[in-house]
Protein backbone atom coordinates (compact mmCIF):
# COMPACT_ATOMS: atom_id res chain seq x y z
CA UNK A 1 0.00 0.00 0.00
CA UNK A 2 1.43 3.42 -0.96
CA UNK A 3 1.40 6.48 1.26
CA UNK A 4 -1.03 9.28 0.38
CA UNK A 5 0.50 12.29 -1.34
CA UNK A 6 0.09 15.72 0.28
CA UNK A 7 -2.38 18.08 -1.37
CA UNK A 8 -0.90 20.59 -3.78
CA UNK A 9 -1.11 24.19 -2.54
CA UNK A 10 -0.79 26.76 -5.35
CA UNK A 11 1.88 29.45 -4.98
CA UNK A 12 -0.59 32.17 -5.94
CA UNK A 13 -3.32 31.23 -3.46
CA UNK A 14 -4.16 34.92 -2.93
CA UNK A 15 -6.29 36.12 -0.05
CA UNK A 16 -6.20 39.08 2.27
CA UNK A 17 -3.04 40.54 3.78
CA UNK A 18 -2.06 39.26 7.20
CA UNK A 19 -2.72 42.59 8.88
CA UNK A 20 -5.27 45.33 8.15
CA UNK A 21 -4.50 47.28 11.36
CA UNK A 22 -3.18 50.29 9.43
CA UNK A 23 -6.70 50.69 7.96
CA UNK A 24 -8.62 50.57 11.27
CA UNK A 25 -10.07 53.92 12.31
CA UNK A 26 -8.98 54.94 15.83
CA UNK A 27 -12.22 56.89 16.32
CA UNK A 28 -14.90 54.34 15.38
CA UNK A 29 -13.09 51.07 14.61
CA UNK A 30 -14.27 50.77 11.01
CA UNK A 31 -11.94 49.43 8.33
CA UNK A 32 -11.08 52.07 5.71
CA UNK A 33 -11.58 51.24 2.05
CA UNK A 34 -7.99 52.16 1.12
CA UNK A 35 -4.55 52.46 2.64
CA UNK A 36 -3.73 55.64 4.57
CA UNK A 37 -3.46 58.52 4.18
CA UNK A 38 -7.24 58.61 3.79
CA UNK A 39 -10.43 59.41 5.67
CA UNK A 40 -12.69 56.94 7.46
CA UNK A 41 -15.78 56.33 5.31
CA UNK A 42 -17.93 56.09 8.44
CA UNK A 43 -16.94 58.98 10.72
CA UNK A 44 -14.61 61.05 8.50
CA UNK A 45 -11.60 60.86 10.84
CA UNK A 46 -8.22 61.19 9.16
CA UNK A 47 -6.11 58.01 8.98
CA UNK A 48 -2.43 58.85 8.64
CA UNK A 49 0.30 56.70 7.14
CA UNK A 50 2.78 55.42 9.71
Amino acid sequence: MSEPRPAHIPDDAGGDPACWMHRVCDECGRLADEDPPTRCPSCGARLEAD
